[in-house]
């Protein structure tokens, strides 16, 4: 099973039929079943699939694939704590401990042409803004999208 396509499926089948804490446990499942892979092509596959980690409720996290059903949007969403511009082209936004990848990717996903793009951490994301966008058009973009940062913007 060498070919992307099948190594993709597999590594979906093991999240979704395991609770995945780390990537090296991906690796040695892989391994198992005779597909080696190294760390940095698993990361880029994770990525791929849109496999995420998100808190487990005992104090470790899981990968977990993004399947972004409205009700699942909207409980991400609801994580959103805060959101700070910083200088011209940065906003920083706040989240719940272990839901920064997941509103990140779903900040990601619709391709907002304000913003170039995202980093994350556990509870932060970075967000990078386009020349050219005001902070009113970047709240008024972002609101629109996660109606619940409407009351949590600190900064205009």
């Amino acid at each position: 099973m060498n070919n992307k396509k099948n190594r993709l499926i597999m590594l979906r089948q093991i999240i979704e039929n395991d609770n995945i804490r780390s990537q090296k446990e991906i690796l040695d499942i892989l391994k198992e079943r005779g597909v080696d892979l190294t760390q940095a092509s698993l990361s880029r596959y994770l990525k791929e699939i849109q496999a995420t980690r998100i808190p487990d409720g005992n104090g470790g996290y899981i990968y977990k694939l993004q399947n972004m059903t409205p009700t699942a949007d909207i409980m991400v969403s609801s994580k959103l704590e805060s959101l700070e511009f910083v200088g011209a082209n940065f906003a920083v936004i706040k989240t719940s401990p272990g839901y920064a990848n997941a509103v990140s990717i779903q900040i990601d996903q619709r391709q907002l042409s304000a913003i170039a793009g995202t980093v994350s951490g556990d509870d932060t994301i970075l967000l990078i803004i386009r020349d050219g966008y005001s902070r009113k058009e970047i709240k008024n973009i972002l609101i629109d999208e996660f109606p619940y940062l409407r009351d949590r913007i600190m900064n205009d």
